[in-house]
């Protein structure tokens, strides 16, 4: 995933260019990278992703870059998770599902909002939780319910 392109940053990158390097060929070669390439990145035709930046800050260069590296990590490393679908398959609320994570029920809202990721364990609990859940519903659904013996007539 790459983060949109920042005008005002790319400006700054040229002016960078010039005043540190003297060119923008010499900031490709100092970055590692084909003058063409970083063309293409300044004029918008391609969208600046983490390793560009990580280049970019590794010559000098730096306009709020670790803010702008850490939000697109960030957003790369997020997971989509359909937790409504996880609450609805286990037949079991939000808070109650939390506490069988092991997790605190604001951390639970915070997953829901997309403020907050699960680790991969938490998000391994969950699944296990969610899946045991569904299938122990669906088991009690479908077995049918003791049948009761007649009553033996007493003489």
């Amino acid at each position: 995933m790459s983060i949109g392109n920042n005008e005002k940053m790319l400006e700054n990158v040229r002016k960078f260019a010039f005043s540190r390097f003297g060119s923008l060929k010499e900031l490709a070669d100092a970055m590692g990278i084909k003058p063409q390439n970083l063309n293409t990145y300044l004029q918008g035709k391609v969208k600046i992703g983490p390793k560009f930046l990580k280049r970019l800050k590794n010559v000098g260069f730096n306009d709020n870059i670790d803010d702008v590296i850490l939000q697109n990590v960030i957003k790369e490393n997020s997971v989509n998770i359909d937790l409504a679908g996880a609450i609805e398959l286990s037949n079991t609320p939000a808070s109650r599902l939390a506490q069988l994570v092991g997790v605190s029920p604001a951390t639970f809202t915070a997953w829901q909002n997309g403020t907050a990721t699960p680790t991969v364990e938490e998000l391994s609990r969950l699944f296990n939780q969610v899946v045991a859940l569904a299938l122990s519903s669906r088991h009690a659904a479908t077995t049918p319910p003791p049948k009761e013996e007649p009553q033996k007539a007493t003489g």
